[in-house]
């Protein structure tokens, strides 16, 4: 997890993974397995517009990713005809029980989350401090502060 900075506050996590663009690891404390996931938003003109999920599945980390399910404008996370996993494997079970939890305000004691190092909202890679620990840039924070 070199690259990767872990992000602990909900409110922040909630920022991070309702950015647009953004990629986030979840690691277990209990297993030590971790997934990857891209989470970005449908249409970014549209505010009420869905989210998709993609997992990490292969060892190129920029392509080697798989559409997981939708993330609805009502905040739900479900499988779709077109994913390519199905509700039995480890990365759906994953990311649905952290956004369960996450969508009622908590994160279980167990995981540990991280972001990517490049902001959430535009992909840039970030390089102030105050950026890599919140995850945006400076001109996308504005944007984001704006919205609450």
């Amino acid at each position: 997890m070199d690259n990767y900075t872990e992000i602990s506050k909900i409110k922040n996590i909630k920022e991070f993974l309702f950015g647009g663009n953004s990629t986030i690891t979840i690691k277990s404390g209990k297993s030590g397995k971790h997934f990857t996931f891209k989470v970005k938003v449908a249409n970014k003109k549209d505010i009420n517009s869905p989210y998709f999920v993609s997992v990490l599945n292969g060892t190129d980390n920029y392509t080697n990713y798989a559409y997981l399910g939708l993330i609805t404008n009502n905040k739900k996370f479900k499988l779709t005809s077109k994913s390519k996993v199905g509700n039995e494997a480890i990365s759906y079970k994953a990311f649905n029980f952290f956004f369960n939890d996450l969508i009622n305000g908590k994160i279980h004691s167990d995981l540990t989350i991280y972001h990517s190092g490049k902001c959430a909202r535009c992909g840039r890679k970030l390089t102030t401090p105050e950026s890599i620990k919140n995850g945006f840039g400076p001109e996308c924070m504005k944007k984001v502060s704006k919205k609450d």
